[in-house]
Formats: structure tokens, C-alpha cells, sequence
């Protein structure tokens, strides 16, 4: 499987926005995992999971 991701940059509000050229759960999972995988490298081992744990926690809300 090959996923690209392409960015380009909004210029009336500087923001970013993301083009994902797999979108199935399969690919979402795959890049969803390695966005983990780097933002463990990233941080603390507390940081980490207390990121993970809020995000959880609002995703649990909806």
C-alpha cells in the first residue's frame, strides 16, 4: 500500500491543509499509527501519555 500525503498552504489564513490519497480505514489506521510512532520519539513517555489520554478522552465524548 502507498499513501501520499500532500500539504498546501491556505495563504489568506496561513494554514496548512492535508490531501490524503488513501482515505479507507486500513490506510487511516496505518498513518494514524506512524504519527504515533513520532510523536513517541518526540516527547516524554509522560507527555506522550498524557496526549494520548486526552485525546481518547474527547474522542470517547462524541
Amino acid at each position: 500500500m502507498e499513501i501520499t500525503i500532500k500539504t498546501k498552504r491556505d495563504e489568506r489564513n496561513q494554514e496548512q491543509e492535508y490531501y490524503i490519497s488513501d482515505t479507507s480505514t486500513e490506510a487511516i489506521t496505518i498513518i494514524m499509527f506512524a504519527l504515533i510512532g513520532v510523536a513517541r520519539q518526540k516527547t516524554s513517555y509522560e507527555q506522550f501519555l498524557e496526549t494520548v489520554t486526552r485525546i481518547w478522552g474527547c474522542l470517547n465524548e462524541n
